[in-house]
């Protein structure tokens, strides 16, 4: 089964790119000429820019997991909350799926603070919240650009993740469902078991931010200004390349990339970006040339972005080892 997953990713990962090549004129001279000189046109003074507004957007991301991890007691200073975020950017560039960064964050801040629990949960609030609202601005932006209402995948996609995220919140609020399910798979198989008493901890930490509205609003506060961080990055690395953009067309346009994005059909997001890019930048007025050079920037910046991740992670490794052992030994010295 996984062998099939993988080949029929592989096979829209090849149809994207073809269509990405195809789009911009890739195999016409003239067009092709066209692309380069947008692409040699590029703005330092607006590409250093574009960098910032990158920096801006992640420093927000981590900033609303600080926030939530303090809301829970732990005690782990911004400037390594940021780390482990960029981090996880690092490791998402390159593991199977892009929850491996995820992963390599509760790992890490588990090390660190001795919390696996709350450490998931609270890298759980931060991309569920996240989510949730950008399919809330999805919807939106569909009924703004109403002729995609008629692009089937778009739609049947759209609601299967709201569907999908509404009966995740019920499972969350009403702890029924989630009783049935465990009690249903327990007493089985021994190493499920084992999955389920850890599960069952997660959860128990999750619903801990249910009963905490404070930290649930500023959560979701924080995630208004990261999408409008989103859209000013969208738009400053357009303008790098000389381009005439407005910014109150790409408040519709870019949660309608950002949800393209996320949709798990290609191997590592390859010929994704540039399909959502050049597929909602056309349906805004803009030429499939500037859609493929900001997404190419954009992807640029990400790669800039998993680097400074790969520089913090043997900086900080070293230190949640130590933190790690200070930990344990204090938890010996309690028993």
């Amino acid at each position: 089964m996984k062998r099939i997953s993988y080949i029929l990713r592989l096979l829209i990962t090849a149809v994207l790119l073809y269509y990405v090549l195809q789009k911009v004129g890739l195999f016409d001279t003239e067009k092709r000429a066209d692309l380069f000189v947008l692409l040699q046109s590029v703005s330092i003074p607006i590409l250093f820019l574009s960098f910032f507004v990158s920096l801006l957007l992640n420093l927000s991301s981590a900033y609303k997991w600080y926030l939530l991890l303090r809301s829970r007691g732990v005690t782990v200073s911004f400037f390594k909350t940021w780390a482990l975020y960029m981090i996880g950017i690092f490791f998402s560039l390159f593991l199977p799926t892009s929850m491996g960064g995820d992963l390599i964050r509760i790992h890490e801040l588990g090390k660190m603070t001795g919390k696996r629990a709350e450490a998931a949960a609270s890298v759980f609030v931060e991309r569920f919240s996240g989510m949730v609202i950008l399919f809330l601005l999805t919807i939106v932006a569909l009924f703004m650009q109403r002729e995609l209402l008629s692009v089937a995948w778009m739609t049947i996609s759209l609601l299967f993740a709201v569907t999908a995220s509404l009966a995740l919140i019920w499972v969350i609020v009403d702890e029924r469902p989630y009783r049935f399910i465990t009690k249903l798979l327990s007493n089985r198989v021994g190493f499920i078991d084992k999955i389920l008493a850890k599960v069952d901890k997660i959860h128990c930490a999750v619903l801990e931010y249910r009963d905490d509205r404070a930290a649930l609003i500023i959560a979701i506060l924080n995630t208004f200004v990261f999408y409008f961080l989103a859209v000013l990055n969208v738009y400053v690395t357009a303008l790098a390349f000389n381009a005439e953009v407005q910014f109150s067309e790409l408040l519709v346009a870019v949660p309608l990339i950002m949800f393209i994005m996320n949709l798990p059909i290609s191997i590592g997001g390859i010929g994704l970006m540039e399909f959502a890019f050049i597929f909602v930048f056309e349906i805004s007025g803009y030429s499939s040339a500037l859609a493929l050079s900001t997404a190419l920037l954009m992807r640029l910046k990400s790669f800039f972005d998993a680097g400074m991740g790969g520089i913090l992670y043997p900086l900080l490794s070293g230190d949640t080892a130590l933190v790690s052992e200070k930990y344990t030994n204090e938890e010996n010295e309690l028993k």
